[in-house]
């Protein structure tokens, strides 16, 4: 059945992306708090640089496995919305896909401008301060971008279950709050880590309130 090859394909790549970001984030855990998230913030340009340099196989290693990350998401996501797509939602659903395909690019725009400053910093040639800050805007525009893609999302997600409702409330309030205050009012590594871990408590929710329906062929 054509629906339940989608759901089975849906749900596996949601539940992947979770863990490849259960992945990385053992690694920065392991590594002293290596994350891209490190360098996405304003520095003197000789401090970023020293720190690109220091943490450079760590970092290459969190950015293989972020590009997976992103691949996986991006399917699942592709994937989710041919699934919810009807003919009254389809506005909502492919702005939604859109803000959320953005956020893809500009995810990997920011895994190999990484790799780039890092060639630079090696190479004892930058990065400047410029390509600095701009690497600070573009990756807050990515995060937001996910919020509003995640957000409309969670307008035709279905809502039969508790699981299902506790995660559409999550996607319109908890995410979007946390979210946004790691940005104008850093609180720190608390918000930053409780912001990653609900992103990987959604891709397993939402792999798993799928996988349900399509147990129960439920294709509503």
């Amino acid at each position: 059945m054509k629906k339940f090859r989608a759901y089975r394909a849906f749900y596996l790549c949601s539940s992947g992306a979770g863990l490849a970001l259960l992945f990385m984030l053992t690694v920065s855990l392991a590594s002293d708090g290596v994350t891209a998230q490190a360098f996405e913030v304003v520095d003197e340009p000789a401090s970023y640089a020293e720190r690109l340099v220091a943490a450079a196989d760590m970092l290459r290693l969190v950015l293989t496995l972020d590009n997976l990350f992103i691949i996986l998401y991006s399917a699942a996501f592709v994937l989710l919305a041919g699934i919810v797509r009807k003919r009254g939602n389809a506005l909502i659903v492919y702005v939604s896909l859109a803000a959320l395909l953005l956020t893809a690019y500009l995810d990997f725009a920011e895994n190999f401008s990484l790799f780039g400053m890092l060639a630079a910093a090696q190479a004892g040639t930058g990065p400047g301060a410029e390509e600095i800050q701009s690497r600070m805007i573009w990756s807050a525009i990515k995060f937001h971008s996910s919020y509003l893609g995640l957000f409309l999302l969670a307008f035709v997600l279905p809502r039969s279950t508790l699981l299902e409702k506790l995660l559409r409330l999550s996607l319109w309030l908890v995410l979007p709050i946390v979210g946004v205050l790691v940005y104008t009012y850093p609180f720190g590594a608390l918000m930053l880590w409780l912001r990653y871990g609900l992103m990987a408590l959604g891709l397993f929710l939402l792999a798993w309130n799928f996988y349900v329906r399509a147990r129960r062929r439920d294709f509503a």
